[in-house]
């Protein structure tokens, strides 16, 4: 399957090295803005590169692409790939915008291609295994959840050049309201939301430090979910997340900060094991996303994570920040709307 990449930042680098480690693909073509990263794409895997994502639709006779442009950059790229019937992986969210995302879902639903979502944290084990215990009934009817994913002020501040055009909820919320999608099969229905602006905005980013968000959903149940990225730099970790679910028979609680490895020598580490490397080779609910994405492509399996799932989570993050602009509850729009 050849691949193309837009946007050779983060995610781009992750996914480069996963495509050109799969045995069922092939690296062809990487896009980006960055003069530096282009030439760093080439000498790394000997891929064509490109400025223009439209030049490299155009000349590369692409099966799929894997887009990892900043938050508000994606619409573009997703729209022409899939006018052009590529397969799109697509990273989260979705679009920053609501007609955006409508317009992603209805452009993919006239394309003979697929648009998938990359939300692999679905995939990691500690989510499919409490996915299994709901499912089989372990843990009865969810009442509620409690969910924190933080990250260090090393992410708004030295990570990412661009942290003043999104916002903690887009870029670390959007994970947890979709994993609480996928584990309860439950839309959203009203949002109650809190953002503070003061650390950052000190420093001359003006973005959100932290958001917390109610979720009342349907069925009921609700959820808690607080996202920011200003914890000390000292941690452990660039990102801690928290998960507390409650269901009517039991209790469900994830700690991904400690994933059960410490090293302690200069410094004191908790490095992740749910992405590994071993032997040269990457291993991890990454690689594990990108397979299903192939299956999905292939026609082997159903889309693993549908646009759909995408422009649900884009309606919910939409209602957060009209929440706190307006300090009240705001209901999620309709899917079909």
């Amino acid at each position: 399957m050849r691949f193309g990449i837009v946007g050779f930042g983060i995610m781009g680098k992750w996914y480069g090295r996963i495509i050109s480690e799969s045995d069922r693909a092939q690296l062809v073509a990487v896009t980006s803005a960055s003069e530096s990263s282009r030439k760093l794409a080439n000498e790394i895997y000997g891929v064509n590169t490109y400025e223009d994502a439209g030049e490299m639709y155009e000349m590369e006779n692409l099966d799929a692409v894997y887009i990892a442009t900043p938050d508000f950059l994606h619409f573009d790229f997703a729209r022409e790939a899939l006018l052009r019937d590529i397969n799109v992986l697509l990273e989260k969210p979705m679009t920053m915008d609501v007609s955006e995302a409508r317009e992603l879902v209805r452009v993919e639903r006239e394309s003979d291609a697929i648009g998938t979502i990359r939300f692999g944290n679905r995939f990691s084990p500690p989510f499919l295994k409490t996915k299994a215990a709901i499912l089989d009934g372990r843990l009865g009817e969810v009442i509620s959840l409690n969910a924190r994913l933080n990250d260090t002020i090393y992410v708004p501040t030295k990570m990412l050049s661009w942290s003043a055009k999104t916002t903690p909820a887009w870029f670390l919320m959007s994970h947890l309201l979709d994993l609480a999608y996928y584990l309860t099969g439950r839309k959203p229905t009203k949002v109650l939301a809190r953002g503070i602006k003061k650390i950052l905005v000190s420093m001359g980013i003006d973005t959100y430090d932290v958001i917390h968000a109610m979720v009342e959903y349907e069925g009921g149940g609700t959820g808690i979910f607080e996202t920011g990225w200003i914890l000390p730099e000292s941690m452990p970790s660039v990102a801690t997340s928290f998960w507390e679910i409650v269901g009517s028979k039991s209790a469900v609680f994830i700690d991904l900060s400690e994933q059960m490895l410490t090293f302690a020598s200069s410094k004191y580490e908790k490095p992740g094991t749910i992405m590994v490397e071993l032997n040269g080779k990457l291993h991890g609910y990454l690689v594990y996303m990108l397979e299903l994405f192939m299956d999905a492509v292939e026609g082997k399996i159903p889309n693993p994570v549908p646009f759909e799932d995408g422009l649900l989570n884009v309606l919910t993050l939409d209602a957060v920040h009209r929440a706190i602009e307006t300090n009240s509850w705001v209901e999620v729009d309709e899917l079909n709307a």
